[in-house]
């Protein structure tokens, strides 16, 4: 159910199936782990794609509210909205950029990931021709052996000369990506360190100021203290959920999201009687099911088709044939009694009888990440702030706005 003095979900107009996301569990979530790493390690919340699912300007706030001093996004797009939204902490775009995302990217005082001495000549043109009062923010990331965007290490060398030679870019930071860090062991990903460590090495020998060094994800902050750096990127463990099996979240770190729905039609089965494409399920008595306005379209895999379950009054009920487009169905379990209307959970907790995010990602083999960032757009998104519903922000409707020194108020 939603958190005590939430006035019901219910009573807002709309499409009946929604997500509802905790930034009260944010801001908590962000608060533990820069508590972990402590007051000399800064942290960095990763809200790319839309915050994960959840919506990428909320949770920037919540995140800057808990105490992240800086977010990090995947592309230029991603982090203009979040300016769009009011919020003036600096964002570093993670991936690599079109050159004609630059100028963008300057103008709304982007942090951009640079791994080539050609790319970086044109930032600094850019920079040149539009006169900017600041240098720009520069990161050199460096591969070392996640074998994505980076650079080697003689390139990154190069590039972070470059950088500090110019008097149009500033370099903020150097950084790595770990590639193993959610796994049984670390030797991987301390072999990826030494050679951040080599790159950092060299910097210093030439006096070049790396800024703040960053190579932690989540896994890697839950594990130790041994990669924090100047400042760790939590991605997986801001929104409450493991980076593996491996990794487990300690209790602090709650998730914010769940998805819920409502009974459209309550449907009587006969002996015999089919259910949806292909006819994969029959009944084999006199049964009820109900049908859930929720589909694969929505980001409900159809491989949930007869293996999944969704929670009906604090009861598992199991979904009964295919996923379909827009619509699912559910088998109501013996002896429950529902009505059109009735709450149902589709991505929730035990308590609910429904599964959490984890349980969906093993019942398909998949992550967490998978998920919650395969939401669709066109489930509203439905806030909480202080036990209280925030706002709503539906496709296409940008979330209220707050003044940057303020990410969250207590007003919507």
């Amino acid at each position: 159910m939603p958190p005590t003095g939430v006035r019901s979900l219910w009573e807002l107009p709309g499409r009946p199936t929604r997500a509802l996301i905790d930034l009260d569990a944010i801001v908590a979530n962000t608060a533990y782990l820069q508590g972990m790493v402590g007051p000399r390690t800064a942290l960095m919340a990763v809200v790319k794609a839309n915050g994960y699912g959840h919506g990428a300007e909320m949770i920037a706030r919540a995140a800057v509210t808990g105490g992240a001093e800086q977010l990090a996004v995947a592309t230029v797009d991603e982090a203009t909205a979040i300016r769009a939204a009011g919020l003036a902490a600096p964002i570093l775009v993670l991936g690599p950029i079109h050159p004609s995302e630059i100028e963008k990217a300057l103008r709304h005082d982007l942090s951009l990931t640079l791994c080539s001495t050609t790319f970086t000549g044109l930032v600094e043109r850019t920079a040149e021709r539009l006169y900017l009062s600041a240098p720009v923010s520069c990161h050199v990331k460096v591969d070392t052996g996640m074998h994505r965007f980076g650079a080697e290490a003689d390139q990154a060398v190069a590039v972070a000369e470059r950088v500090s030679a110019s008097r149009r870019l500033r370099l903020d930071g150097v950084f790595t990506h770990f590639a193993d860090a959610d796994a049984p062991d670390e030797d991987f990903t301390a072999q990826q360190a030494s050679g951040l460590d080599a790159v950092l090495r060299r910097l210093h020998q030439q006096g070049i100021d790396p800024g703040t060094v960053h190579a932690a994800n989540s896994a890697a902050i839950l594990r130790s203290r041994r990669y924090d750096y100047g400042m760790v990127r939590a991605g997986i463990a801001l929104y409450g959920l493991p980076p593996s099996d491996v990794v487990p979240l300690p209790p602090p770190l709650r998730p914010a999201l769940s998805i819920r729905s409502t009974v459209s039609r309550v449907i009587d089965l006969g002996p015999g009687d089919s259910v949806g494409y292909g006819r994969t399920y029959h009944s084999t008595t006199r049964e009820q099911a109900v049908l859930v306005p929720i589909g694969y379209a929505d980001g409900y895999r159809r491989d949930l088709s007869s293996l999944g379950w969704m929670g009906m009054h604090g009861v598992r009920a199991p979904v009964a044939g295919r996923v379909s487009m827009d619509q699912t169905v559910v088998r109501v379990p013996t002896n429950l009694r529902v009505r059109g209307g009735d709450e149902i959970v589709v991505v929730g907790s035990s308590v609910d009888g429904a599964p959490t995010t984890t349980d969906l990602a093993r019942l398909l083999n998949t992550i967490p990440y998978e998920i919650v960032a395969g939401i669709a757009a066109r489930v509203p998104r439905y806030y909480i702030w202080r036990g209280e519903l925030l706002s709503t922000a539906r496709p296409g409707n940008a979330p209220p706005r707050v003044a940057s020194t303020t990410p969250l108020t207590d007003a919507s």
